[in-house]
């Protein structure tokens, strides 16, 4: 199933369900994780040249996001929700809530305890100007917040 077939099924439900806030968060939930299950850059989004580097207040969650290029590939490409872990859903989770917050989707290069690097993703349709020039703002944005002790960029070639 497609991002955006997934995405008018999520649609589909919120509007039979009712616009309730609690419906929202459950679709931007959803929102991060077929995007975090999927190998991007592809048809449907692009992906900054620039990393953002996290590391969250709450070890639990940088546990939780703690995966190796090599896991997450693994993950990605086996095309099936239960390749990755459970513990996982906790990171996104918190994911999820900095989307809610500012706007910015992250798809994860990696993670170790310590500290979990992204990528801004945006639909094909941006520019790459407008791409590259969202990673700044969005470090701002993160580094701002509770949940967020460190955010910086890295846009040396990995």
């Amino acid at each position: 199933m497609t991002f955006k077939r997934f995405l008018l099924a999520g649609l589909f439900i919120a509007a039979l369900n009712g616009c309730g806030q609690e419906v929202t968060t459950d679709l931007r939930g959803a929102e991060i994780k077929a995007l975090d299950e999927q190998l991007l850059p592809n048809a449907d989004w692009q992906l900054s040249k620039a990393t953002v580097e996290l590391s969250f207040c709450r070890d639990r969650i940088n546990e939780a996001l703690l995966a190796s290029k090599a896991e997450l590939r693994r993950w990605r490409l086996s095309g099936e929700s239960t390749a990755f872990p459970p513990y996982r859903q906790e990171g996104l989770s918190t994911l999820s809530t900095l989307f809610e917050e500012t706007d910015i989707l992250l798809w994860q290069v990696e993670g170790n305890v310590s500290a979990q690097r992204y990528h801004v993703v945006k639909p094909v349709g941006v520019s790459k100007g407008e791409l590259a020039d969202a990673v700044f703002p969005a470090v701002v944005a993160f580094s701002s917040m509770a949940e967020v002790c460190h955010a910086a960029v890295d846009d040396s070639p990995y």
